[in-house]
């Protein structure tokens, strides 16, 4: 599986966050560390059947179970259904 990056759009432009790809690539969930969550994180994707591209966001509705350091979220797609960024 190829890198993803998680992005948060700012007032300065955008920054990148990297997904815990060995973790994603075995278990099929994210592992996102709870210090560093925070509204507007998302990653951007191709719908099934088309070439529109969409945004999935981390919302703490998506959530499917934590621990004391981690929360974890379901990945629902292909990796090569996500979109790659060089920024």
């Amino acid at each position: 599986m190829r890198t993803i990056y998680l992005r948060k759009e700012t007032n300065d432009g955008f920054r990148k966050v990297l997904l815990d790809m060995a973790f994603l690539a075995s278990h099929k969930i994210i592992r996102f560390p709870q210090y560093l969550f925070e509204e507007g994180l998302y990653f951007s994707f191709k719908s099934k059947g088309s070439d529109n591209i969409e945004k999935y966001y981390l919302t703490k509705d998506k959530i499917v179970k934590q621990d004391q350091n981690f929360y974890f979220f379901k990945f629902p797609f292909k990796g090569d259904e996500v979109e790659e960024y060089s920024n």
